[in-house]
């Protein structure tokens, strides 16, 4: 018996010494149907660092988490209001994740639902696409750290124009 105790502490010791796996990449999937308007660069050629998508029905479809996996959402409401097809103002609303890693994926723009609700989920509806045809407030897909956007995650991906089917990948979070 002193012996199997000895061994099985001898594998326990070997087992504390195994680095940690690293966390497994995640699919980023379409959060809606739609054409992709912006990338790397906005229509006026400043960095964007994200990607938007346009389309749906403003105020009827449904916007996703985007994200492959169940996760913790924190949305946030600043524009409780409907918003179509206006240039004054755009829904500033965003549901977000913040990784172990310290980097931070966001989806924006989109009108607020009873889905709008802190959550932990995989793909889940999060509210409803604003405004079709207003580069201003296409649904946006970001990922950042300490305030600086990383493109890697899309990069090789998708491109601008490109249209997308729901559910379609985007990019991938390494």
């Amino acid at each position: 018996m002193p012996r199997t105790l000895k061994t099985l502490g001898a594998l326990a010791a070997l087992a504390a010494l195994v680095p940690a796996p690293a966390p497994a990449a995640r699919d980023v999937e379409a959060p809606l149907a739609g054409t992709v308007t912006a990338t790397t660069y906005s229509s006026s050629g400043a960095f964007h660092g994200a990607v938007d998508i346009d389309g749906g029905t403003c105020g009827t479809t449904n916007v996703t988490t985007a994200v492959v996996g169940s996760l913790a959402w924190n949305v946030v409401i600043n524009t409780p209001n409907t918003i179509c097809y206006t240039n004054l103002s755009i829904p500033k609303n965003e549901v977000r994740h913040t990784f172990a890693d310290g980097f931070t994926f966001r989806v924006m723009h989109f009108n607020p639902s009873a889905a709008s609700v802190d959550k932990t989920c995989d793909r889940c509806n999060i509210g409803k696409a604003s405004s079709p045809g207003n580069p201003d407030s296409d649904i946006h897909l970001q990922r950042d750290k300490s305030g600086t956007k990383d493109t890697s995650w899309y990069s090789g991906y998708t491109t601008k124009g490109e249209a997308l089917s729901l559910g379609e990948r985007v990019g991938v979070l390494g």
